[in-house]
């Protein structure tokens, strides 16, 4: 068998296309046991050689038409079924289910060793035209010849799509016998949870399997979500704390981070000083703890964390946000405006902000500091976020600061339309812009 045979018969089992492998779509070979399979009688060809560099080359361009009609005509001259493979695989992949179809009615022999990859391309592809009932008879003829966990999951699909919903289950059951897979076992308990409504028994068979195979992330985000769908919220944050310590344990940090979050969610919406007092034992240089304190209204606490944080890591967001706390806290801001605007201009140059950005505009043309910079930096806010109607004030201001009143009025007016007049801030523009127009 010449390189390139030997390429194709390998690449069958590897096939992709575009970076999309067949493997989504279920469709390697996973024989679980030897089989001795009917050789087929093959023919010589004398451009076999030639055709296979073409058609490799119309893969490599992309040109995947191209090179399944060659790999077509090589099974035609060769009787060699990879190359039949290789073609209802590429019409597979670009969805022309009908060509699927008609070649493997035409072509399929019994017990030859592409049987089974031509039963899965036959059987989803009668699925995909809409064909389920003759779907599900192929599907089951390969799982009479092929018992592995893929042949029972395309069964089981076909069951789904079929509405059968019992009979589903217990085919990804068997699949999850076979696989102990999380994605098996995350389809499975779908299926049994939404279909079959067999809600505690979905959710014994994920806290066994946790039990035995750790704390497998997206198994336990589908168990806690079947507690929160359940009311049982008493379960929520005791499992969440036990997967956070289990991840700390092992350090698997990143996902110890995720269900950090997740576990101050769910603190916060109960107790808000739970949650604080959570990461102040176990996190205390959390930057959850910022919102948290200020949420709580702890504003010394956040401004030492702030300051804390910044001098560790010289980040220049939790600069802004220093400036931006001791600007609001200030009980006389004239006395406070000159360092905080230099603190925003210091922090602003290394950060994209548009909230930020607006901020400070904000401050340079209300304390009549630069406004022309402001107008600068609220327009640069605009055009990230072009309808927020804070941004569109701070512009209104500008250009009245500026004596521009017609754009003044204009930009005003669609603040005034959409929000009304019971904000004091924006009730004093729109009578002076008003003014100004007259």
């Amino acid at each position: 068998m010449s390189s390139y045979q030997n390429y194709l018969v390998t690449a069958t089992l590897l096939f992709s296309l575009s970076g999309c492998t067949l493997a989504s779509n279920k469709l390697e070979p996973k024989i679980i046991q030897k089989q001795e399979f009917t050789k087929v009688k093959t023919s010589e060809f004398d451009l076999e050689n030639h055709y296979i560099i073409f058609a490799l080359e119309y893969e490599n361009q992309n040109a995947f038409d191209d090179a399944r009609h060659v790999y077509l005509s090589l099974f035609e001259n060769t009787n060699k079924y990879e190359y039949l493979l290789r073609y209802l695989l590429i019409s597979f992949n670009l969805k022309d289910y009908q060509s699927v179809k008609r070649n493997i009615s035409k072509y399929l022999l019994s017990n030859i060793k592409e049987e089974e990859m031509l039963l899965k391309l036959y059987s989803l592809s009668l699925l995909n035209l809409s064909e389920k009932q003759s779907a599900l008879i192929y599907a089951k003829e390969l799982i009479s010849k092929y018992k592995n966990d893929l042949n029972h999951e395309l069964l089981g699909s076909i069951y789904i799509e079929l509405k059968d919903f019992k009979n589903g289950f217990l085919q990804f059951k068997k699949s999850f016998l076979l696989n102990n897979s999380e994605n098996t076992l995350n389809t499975l308990s779908n299926i049994q949870y939404y279909y079959l409504l067999e809600k505690e028994e979905t959710k014994k068979r994920l806290e066994t399997f946790i039990e035995k195979n750790g704390y497998v992330f997206n198994i336990c985000l589908q168990l806690l979500t079947f507690y929160e769908k359940d009311n049982q919220n008493e379960k929520l944050t005791p499992f969440l704390k036990k997967m956070y310590f289990d991840y700390e344990e092992n350090k698997e940090y990143d996902l110890s981070l995720k269900t950090k979050s997740l576990l101050i969610k769910y603190l916060a919406k109960d107790n808000i000083e739970d949650a604080i007092k959570f990461l102040e034992v176990n996190s205390p240089e959390d930057v959850l703890l910022i919102a948290l304190y200020q949420t709580s209204n702890k504003m010394d606490k956040a401004y030492d964390l702030l300051n804390k944080l910044y001098i560790k890591t010289n980040n220049s967001d939790f600069l802004a946000q220093i400036a931006i706390m001791e600007f609001e806290r200030a009980e006389n801001k004239s006395l406070v405006i000159n360092e905080v605007i230099l603190k925003l201009d210091e922090a602003l140059k290394s950060i994209d902000n548009a909230v930020y950005d607006n901020y400070f505009a904000y401050l340079l043309i209300d304390y009549d500091k630069d406004i022309k910079k402001g107008l600068r930096l609220v327009k640069k806010a605009l055009k990230v976020q072009p309808d927020n109607l804070a941004f569109i004030d701070t512009l209104a201001w500008g250009e009245f600061k500026l004596n521009n009143c017609l754009e003044a009025y204009t930009q005003m007016k669609r603040v005034v339309d959409k929000v009304g007049l019971d904000d004091e801030e924006i009730k004093l523009h729109w009578e002076k812009i008003k003014e100004c127009k007259k």
